[in-house]
């Protein structure tokens, strides 16, 4: 499984229209023709509405080592 770098996520949420709910979030990656590997990990969102993209990045849960 590639490890998706914290760099590119918040590239990708930059272009994010926040506040915005994890729906939105992903709808709006989707949009800009995220990887499957991105929307995977926005996928284990917490159901919540987020303000920023730096919020979004402290809600992913870490993958297990």
């Amino acid at each position: 499984m590639v490890m998706v770098d914290r760099a590119e996520l918040l590239r990708l949420l930059s272009h994010v229209r926040f506040p915005a709910t994890k729906d939105e979030i992903l709808q709006q990656c989707r949009e800009q023709d995220a990887g499957a590997e991105h929307l995977a990990r926005l996928e284990h969102l917490p159901a919540d509405v987020y303000v920023e993209a730096d919020t979004v990045l402290q809600a992913i849960p870490h993958p297990a080592p």
